[in-house]
């Protein structure tokens, strides 16, 4: 093996890791945006019911679904956070 062959190699791993970081961030770039207006609306959405419950009269029955359906979209907006985090990351240069 010579000298020219071990620069071609390293040529074309350097070239390979870059396309990759390319696909990558348009990746991130096309997901970013739906998943920004995903978060607005689901956190407007929470918000909203937020408010419903603090308004509304307590109603035991009611109350305990209300709360298990609040959790939830606590926890399916905490979770969609972190992925928008890790996309936020992935973008990165």
């Amino acid at each position: 093996m010579n000298m020219s062959e071990g620069g071609e190699e390293e040529h074309l791993l350097k070239n390979t890791v870059d396309e990759e970081r390319f696909k990558v961030c348009n990746i991130v770039r096309r997901l970013g945006s739906k998943l920004s207006g995903l978060m607005i609306t689901c956190g407007f959405l929470v918000f909203a019911f937020g408010v419903y419950i603090l308004i509304t009269p307590q109603d035991s029955i009611l109350s305990a679904r209300l709360n298990i359906v609040f959790t939830g979209a606590l926890g399916f907006l905490g979770g969609l956070n972190i992925l928008c985090g890790l996309l936020l990351l992935l973008g990165e240069e």
